[in-house]
């Protein structure tokens, strides 16, 4: 499983959710889908809050945007929040 403090191991952070999550499906061992978006945000309550609040708005973000859920969307639709919780880890 990936570890909340698994951010400590990099020398820099990953510049972008999609690194970042390329790396997480790495650890976890699983390809992409609902279930490793929901062991990421277990991971990581900081990044994703502590309820699954981000994960549905995410779902309603596909259903609005009329996007297929794909690694590419979830990382596009997630980078600017990881931006900011990089900055404040940094």
């Amino acid at each position: 499983m990936v570890m909340a403090a698994s951010l400590s191991l990099y020398s820099s952070r990953p510049p972008s959710f999609r690194h970042f999550v390329h790396d997480a499906l790495v650890l976890l061992g699983l390809p992409y889908g609902p279930q490793a978006r929901e062991r990421l945000a277990q991971a990581h309550p900081d990044l994703f809050g502590r309820s699954f609040s981000t994960l549905r708005g995410y779902e309603r973000w596909l259903v609005h945007s009329g996007t297929s859920d794909t690694l590419e969307a979830f990382a596009h639709f997630m980078d600017r929040r990881y931006r900011r919780w990089i900055g404040l880890a940094a």
